[in-house]
Parts: structure tokens; sequence; C-alpha cells
């Protein structure tokens, strides 16, 4: 069972941002556009920022946090 529904809007948890692998992907939020049981990085999202418009991004759970809009 996926903690991330499909559609849900996420950014990257403090664990994710300490990857050197998630580099680029810092900044903006992501939706979650598939769940793939079983796979090294269960979560593929479209990810928005200023330099990845529309890229598809992929991570583990333990990396992605629920995205809460700025007041």
């Amino acid at each position: 069972m996926s903690k991330f529904k499909l559609g849900e809007l996420v950014t990257l948890s403090a664990a994710g941002m300490k990857r050197d692998h998630n580099y680029g992907y810092y900044t903006g939020f992501g939706i979650v556009v598939e769940y793939l049981y079983g796979h090294s990085f269960p979560y593929g999202m479209q990810w928005f920022n200023k330099d990845k418009k529309g890229s598809k991004f992929m991570a583990k759970e333990y990396e992605l946090k629920r995205y809460k809009a700025k007041k």
C-alpha cells in the first residue's frame, strides 16, 4: 500500500534534500502520476519548478512529503 495517492502534491523531505541524485529538484513540487509496487524508486512524478517544468522524477517514499501551501 502506497503512502501517497495518485494526483497528490509532494515535495522533497529532509532526507530527500540530502541525496545528491535529487539535484535540481530541491525546490518546487511534484504531482504523483504513478506508483510501481516493488520497484526501487516506486513513485513517479511530474515535477515543477523554475528549471524542471513538467519533467519526470522517480523517488522513494522516505524522500517525499506532502506539499503544504504557504499562506
